[in-house]
Formats: structure tokens, C-alpha cells, sequence
């Protein structure tokens, strides 16, 4: 094990204390950079006094950013506002910055992209739509400006709208999902002047809506974005060469070309890879020893990278792939594949190992307690509302009181990243897993604690918390009961993970994404009542055998995939004894009729997961038909609700 690493929470303060600490000093441009846009869009985001200075900051920073300044003078020290200075929020982490692929040139290259086909020869006002497209707007209008374009700039959130005073408005935000909140905001921001709308794109399908309602958009292509053009053969082999980092290592390796098949994912997908996950390529390296096979992988090049470059050279366990090499923008790795999947009944040592590894790394990503009288983390303020069934005010009590049971383990960095599709064997049948140097970035990302990773465990790889706890109690000895703690840390990552799930579907993954539906919905009630117990009377600790519960509802959610804090909703009546032999057999025969075509049965211990087979704009019709199906099993209450629609098959509670 090396030496710890010790890691400061992306917050607000830090980064205003850092840039006071710097006053008038050289700094690395892109660092501060970021910074400033981290502290105007807080400013704007709190209507802080004085966010005009901030504004300005920001924007001198990015037009020397795009002037192709290496460094900048960090601002002086009147210039940050006192208020920043002891403000211990975290940092709101853009997707398109922090987990996408979208670095500071492509803003660049949209505002050159917008000037080449521009039809509008008079002012402009620049908007970026926060949190992700506040820290690209400033670079575009600074390019603008410099191109001798009349320019502002402002930022927004959705169903705010810009001062526009007569200027056209140039929408710029991250890469869109559906366009929805953009072909919103366009409608509301529509001057005399008109409003357009720049922004990088993953697949121009995704801007083919505001098009169709008439809103001019210029985007920049995945294919033309920075971090696909750096795995292009010839820019890797120049960039590695320039700025990596090779430990351990004589002369460093070079790229003898690409791994057939495992091309630039950004242009030629992998199996298994999303369509929004960062770029990466299969690269044949030419060592010493002879050749050797790496996957080159995204990371952000400024502060929201410093997570996954700590993880990439601060962590050594024989569960994750080795690092080779580590760029600004870059992890060269060693190349897990072949590979399979963990499958739906890993034995337990498997656990056991997995657990080794999120111990093990919360010892080498230690991370400064968060200073005292901090603020409570949304996530834990959303769950103990649940638990109470009060607001905010009322529930506080109860969040304090959750917060001091996660603090049952030393703050770290946590993976965020231990859902089942991240574990894997390899060739040896060793457990083997991806996704580390991920920075989190979700909605628990307030909670640095490994007690996310242990709770997100039990749903992988079909463990009750018991279990977890049980083990957890053998590696830590002493009289903690650790089944409290877990319970509040998967709650919390349900809450997250819950809205995130996959939505990209084939049968397989459909399958996948079900149990993982299930698990999770049925841990989160399990923990829930719990902790209700532990609230309840916080001298008396939970039993450690918690009774099973499915939370079974008589109406679906909206969505058919969505587990969910398991309280609110009519309860449905309880289902009575279980189906007998001979009706589990019509339940079958009955589904197995209907399902044809739109629904994949999977089986998990006594019931059957429904998974939805289309795509999600299809999920209302088959919610529909879930009424049609209940008429046709033997008894209606067989039908209920996991997060997924589930038949009972055998007794359930």
C-alpha cells in the first residue's frame, strides 16, 4: 500500500481561499480559470452582492484562456468576495466538464463554428445556461469579442430569462439530452433580435427537436471536440509523448497503433461503452518486454480531474487496472478485456474481495474533514424528510442525527462507481473492476465516505446489508453495529442512483438494469425501516436480522424502471398467503402471453422482474397495459411494484 494521500473537498471556500493565497502570482490559466467560474456561478446562484466583479474576473481569465495564455496572475485578494471565503458548499460539477469529454478548446471551437455560418451582423448577448454552460460561456463570448464581435455575457438557470435588451441571444450549455430545457428556455429568451442557440453534441439527433421548432442551432460534433481528437493515433502518440507521466518506468513506451476493434470509442463505439461516456481507446504499446495492450482514457484536465488523477496514482490494489502512465487529460491503464460479467449470484468471496478494495482505497484517498458547521448535505436532508414525513425544519433533527452515523468511518474519497456492471472477471476468474477514476459526481457527492461503495455492494452483488455489516464488523472489531450506518449510506445512494439508471436498452442490459431496480428499491425499504427504529429511539440500535419488505404500491411510478425513497404513494393491500403451486403455474402461462414482445420476464428468487424492452418513450404504454395484465393472473394483488412491476411467485411481504 503507498503512502496516503490526503485530499481536500472540492468546496466553494477552498477554491476562494486558494485564489486569495495566490493573490497577484503566476497560476496555471485553466485552474484559474475554473476557479472564478466556480465562484460567479455560486455568486449567481446565491445573488451575492458584488457577482458584477466576479463576472468580470471570469471573463479576463477566459479571454486570455483563449488567447492561448499557459498562465494567469490570480486575482487580488479584494476581489473575492469574504463571503465565499467560509463558504463550505461543494462545488456544483458540470457533466459536460467533469464525466463527458468536453474541455475548454471546444467552447473555443463552437464560437468560431457559430462566426463561419453567422447570419446576424449586430450585438450579441452570450447566456450560459448553469451549472455547465456558465463555465463555457464566458470562453465563447471572449472569442466572440476578439473576432470583433459586440458581445455581453450573463448566465442563467432554467425559467430565468436574460436581459436581453435588444441583442440576440446565444444559448450555450452542456451537451443536451432531449433539448427539452434549452427549447424551453429559447421560448422564453425570444427577443425582437431572435435567440440561437451553441452547443457541444454528443449526435446531432440530440438538437434535431429545437431545430424542428425552428430555433437556429450551431453545434460541434463529438468527432470535432478535443478529447476525441487527442486519441487520434498520431495525437496521442505527440501528446503522451510531451506531457505523461510513466512510473516505474525507463525509457517510456511508445503507441505502436490502436487495438482492432477498440478504436477512439467517441467514434466507433465498444460493446458496453454508453454513448455519453468519456472517450477512450485500446492502444498497443511498444515496451521493452515487447508489446503490450493499455486502454487510454479521458480525464478532466483541470480541478474537476484531480479526483481521478489522485485515484490513478494513489491507489494500488489488485482488483482495478494498474496505471502506466498519467497526462493532464489523460489515464493510460493496463487493458482488462477479455473479460466476463460478475453475474447475478457472485459466491461471497467475491463480496469479501470487493469490500477489501473500498477499504483499501479509503485508506489511500483520505480526505480533510469538511469544517464544522457545514452545510447539511441535500441528499441526507431529502431522505430524512422521507424518514419523518416533515419538512425541512422538522427533519433536521434527524439529519444531524444520520449525518453523525455516516461519520462511523474517516472521511474518503469514494468510488461512486460499484454498481454491477463496473465488476467483472477475468481470464483467471478473478474479480476484477472499472470505472475508478470516475469523478463523483452525483447527487451524494456532499457524502465522502467509503460507506457509499460498502451499501452499493449489497445491491451488486445480492447482499443484504446484514451480510455487509456482518463483514465489515469482522474487518473493524469493536461494539459499533455497523447496519445503521450502511442503511443511511444506501438510502443516500439510492436517492442518486435511483434517477440513473441506464435508459439504453437491449435484453440483456434491460435484464441488468430490472434486478438492479429490485435490489436497490428492496434495500431501501429494508433500511428505511431501520433506521425509522434507530430515529425513533436512538439509544436502541436496529436488530441485525431486518424482516424482508417489498414495498408494494397500488399505483406504478411515473417512470416503469424507478426505485424511490419507499414512503408516500397508496400502499396496496398486503398480498395474503402466497400463490399456490397451481397458480404460480397460470401466472406464467398468463404472462408469458402478454409479455411477448414488450416485456422481458427475469427471474429473482420468488418473484418475476417485468423489464421493459423499448425505449423509454414507449414505458406509458406498457404502464397502461400493467392494468391488462393484472386481470389476466390469477389473483390482481400478484402484481405489484419494486422498482420495477414484479408477479409474486412464492410467499412475499
Amino acid at each position: 500500500m503507498t503512502a496516503n494521500t490526503t485530499i481536500e473537498p472540492l468546496t466553494v471556500g477552498r477554491l476562494a481561499r486558494t485564489l486569495t493565497a495566490r493573490a497577484g502570482q503566476p497560476m496555471e490559466a485553466l485552474r484559474c480559470y475554473e476557479s472564478l467560474a466556480a465562484l460567479w456561478i455560486r455568486g449567481c446562484d446565491t445573488a451575492l452582492p458584488g457577482v458584477g466583479h466576479l463576472q468580470e474576473m471570469t471573463s479576463r481569465a477566459a479571454r486570455r484562456l483563449a488567447a492561448g495564455k499557459d498562465v494567469l496572475l490570480a486575482p487580488e485578494n479584494h476581489r473575492i468576495p469574504n463571503r465565499l471565503l467560509k463558504d463550505e458548499s461543494f462545488v456544483r460539477l458540470p457533466a459536460s466538464l467533469a464525466v463527458q469529454g468536453v474541455e475548454w478548446q471546444d467552447a473555443i471551437a463552437l464560437a468560431r463554428t457559430w462566426l463561419e455560418a453567422r447570419d446576424f451582423a449586430g450585438p450579441v448577448l452570450v447566456v450560459g445556461v448553469r451549472t455547465g454552460g456558465a463555465y463555457l460561456a464566458p470562453l465563447v463570448a471572449a472569442q466572440l469579442e476578439a473576432e470583433g464581435v459586440d458581445t455581453l455575457m450573463t448566465s442563467v438557470r432554467p425559467g430565468e430569462q436574460p436581459e436581453a435588451d435588444g441583442r440576440r441571444v446565444l444559448l450555450v450549455d452542456d451537451p443536451p439530452l432531449t433539448g427539452g430545457t434549452l427549447l424551453s428556455l429559447a421560448r422564453d429568451s425570444s427577443g425582437p433580435a431572435g435567440v440561437e442557440v451553441l452547443v457541444p453534441v454528443f449526435d446531432t439527433f440530440d438538437v434535431q427537436g429545437l431545430r424542428d421548432a425552428g430555433i437556429a442551432v450551431t453545434a460541434l460534433p463529438r468527432a470535432q471536440w478535443q478529447s476525441t481528437r487527442r486519441l487520434e493515433p498520431e495525437h496521442l502518440s505527440s501528446y503522451l509523448q510531451t506531457h505523461a507521466d510513466w512510473p516505474g518506468t525507463g525509457r517510456p513506451p511508445a503507441v505502436d497503433g490502436m487495438v482492432p476493434g477498440r478504436e477512439n470509442s467517441a467514434l466507433t463505439p465498444w460493446p458496453g461503452v454508453r454513448r455519453r461516456s468519456p472517450a477512450r481507446a485500446g492502444v498497443r504499446l511498444a515496451t521493452a518486454a515487447g508489446t503490450r495492450h493499455a486502454v487510454a482514457g479521458w480525464v478532466p484536465p483541470g480541478i474537476f480531474g484531480d479526483a481521478a488523477r489522485a485515484a490513478a496514482t494513489s491507489v494500488r490494489s489488485p482488483v482495478i487496472p494498474a496505471t502506466l502512465a498519467v497526462a493532464p487529460a489523460l489515464v493510460v491503464s493496463e487493458d482488462l478485456t477479455p473479460t466476463t460479467s460478475l453475474g447475478p449470484k457472485p459466491p461471497l468471496g467475491k463480496l469479501e474481495q470487493a469490500m477489501d478494495y473500498v477499504l483499501d482505497r479509503a485508506l489511500q484517498l483520505r480526505v480533510k474533514s469538511a469544517a464544522p458547521r457545514g452545510p447539511m448535505p441535500a441528499v441526507l436532508q431529502t431522505v430524512a424528510r422521507a424518514l419523518t414525513r416533515t419538512d425541512t425544519a422538522a427533519a433536521a433533527p434527524a439529519a444531524a442525527r444520520m449525518l453523525q452515523l455516516l461519520s462511523a468511518l474517516p472521511p474518503a474519497l469514494p468510488d461512486n462507481r460499484c454498481e454491477a456492471e463496473k465488476w467483472v472477471l477475468d481470464d483467471a476468474r478473478s474479480l476484477r473492476k472499472t470505472g475508478h477514476l470516475a469523478h463523483p459526481y452525483r447527487r451524494d457527492n456532499e457524502l465522502l465516505t467509503p460507506l457509499l461503495d460498502l451499501a452499493a455492494l449489497s445491491v451488486a452483488f445480492g447482499s443484504s446489508l446484514d451480510t455487509v455489516a456482518d463483514r465489515l464488523a469482522r474487518r473493524l472489531p469493536g461494539s459499533r453495529n455497523w447496519y445503521a450506518p450502511l442503511a443511511v449510506a444506501l438510502l443516500c445512494y439510492g436517492t442518486a442512483r435511483g434517477a440513473q439508471l441506464p435508459r439504453t436498452y437491449n435484453p440483456q442490459r434491460a435484464a441488468e438494469t430490472a434486478v438492479e431496480a429490485y435490489r436497490l428499491q428492496r434495500g431501501m425499504s429494508q433500511a428505511a425501516e431501520a433506521l425509522q427504529r434507530v430515529l425513533n429511539d436512538p439509544a436502541d440500535g436496529p436488530e441485525t436480522d431486518v424482516p424482508g419488505v417489498v414495498q408494494r404500491w397500488q399505483e406504478p411510478p411515473g417512470a416503469l424502471v424507478q426505485p424511490r425513497l419507499p414512503f408516500g404513494g397508496t400502499a396496496a393491500r398486503p398480498i395474503g398467503p402466497g400463490p399456490t403451486g397451481e397458480e404460480t403455474q397460470m401466472a406464467l402461462k398468463a404472462l408469458a402471453r402478454w409479455a411477448e414482445g414488450r416485456i422481458q420476464p427475469v427471474r429473482e428468487g420468488d418473484v418475476l422482474l417485468l423489464s421493459p424492452l423499448h425505449a423509454p418513450s414507449a414505458w406509458a404504454r406498457g404502464r397502461a397495459a400493467l392494468e391488462d395484465l393484472a386481470q389476466l393472473l390469477p389473483r390482481p394483488g400478484l402484481l405489484a411494484w419494486c422498482g420495477v412491476p414484479v408477479v409474486a411467485l412464492g410467499e412475499v411481504n
